[in-house]
This record gives structure tokens, C-alpha cells and sequence, in this order.
């Protein structure tokens, strides 16, 4: 009984050690390197994080780009944004917070969250390389 209890700890922790990073996100991939965030309405946004805590972005909306930045922290499994100006998802000066996925270059998932006016928004990200 003991072999079996420690074969079944070892294959949980080796399932631990190969599969979960596959599901983390970080963000040293994000330092030098792009992420873009696609809306619903075809707007983008493309976020350039800096290791200073503190990132700026690129909004393409009809046409018409426009500028933000902010800061950013993580919290656990989030990243929590909080930028200076009010655009998509985002309201000035109000802390944010999205899962944080994605651990290299091509990585791509959905976030489904609540824009401004509290209707599900659901965003495609993906990390790019290079800003």
C-alpha cells in the first residue's frame, strides 16, 4: 500500500513539474516583446511592458490610434493593470485584473471579462515578438 501511495505522490508531482507551467503565464516574456489584445469591435491594443512595473499602449480603434500607460503588478495568477487613461476594457485610474497566460513568443488564449458598462467582453491575446 505505502508503494502505491508514493508512486501515485510522484506522479502528481511530476504532473506538477511538466504540465502546469504549459498553463502559466509571465511575464519576463512580455520584457522586449508585444502583446496584442483583439476586442470584439476589431479595435486592438497592443501593451509594451516594461520590468519597472510600469507599461505603455498603443489602442488602434477605426482607424484611429490613440495612446495610454499605466502600471501593472502581479497578483498571483493576474496581471492587474491600472492605466492612466480610459480605453477598451479599461477605465483611468481603475485597477484591472486579467488571468496571466502566455509563457513564450506565439502564445494565444481568450480572456472573457466585463468591459466599462459591465457587459462579457471576450478578448484574443497573443504574444508577439519584438515591439
Amino acid at each position: 500500500m505505502k508503494a502505491i501511495t508514493r508512486l501515485a505522490a510522484a506522479a502528481a508531482l511530476l504532473t506538477t513539474l511538466f504540465l502546469a507551467p504549459a498553463f502559466a503565464g509571465n511575464m519576463e516574456v512580455r520584457f522586449g516583446n508585444t502583446v496584442v489584445a483583439t476586442y470584439p469591435d476589431g479595435s486592438t491594443t497592443k501593451f509594451f511592458y516594461n520590468k519597472d512595473g510600469t507599461f505603455t499602449g498603443k489602442l488602434t480603434q477605426a482607424g484611429k490610434d490613440s495612446n495610454t500607460a499605466g502600471k501593472w503588478r502581479v497578483d498571483g495568477a493576474n496581471i492587474c493593470i491600472t492605466a492612466q487613461t480610459t480605453f477598451t476594457i479599461f477605465e483611468a485610474g481603475k485597477e484591472r485584473c486579467v488571468p496571466l497566460n502566455g509563457d513564450k513568443v506565439g502564445d494565444k488564449w481568450q480572456v472573457t471579462t466585463k468591459d466599462p458598462s459591465g457587459k462579457d467582453t471576450t478578448v484574443n491575446v497573443t504574444i508577439v515578438a519584438g515591439r
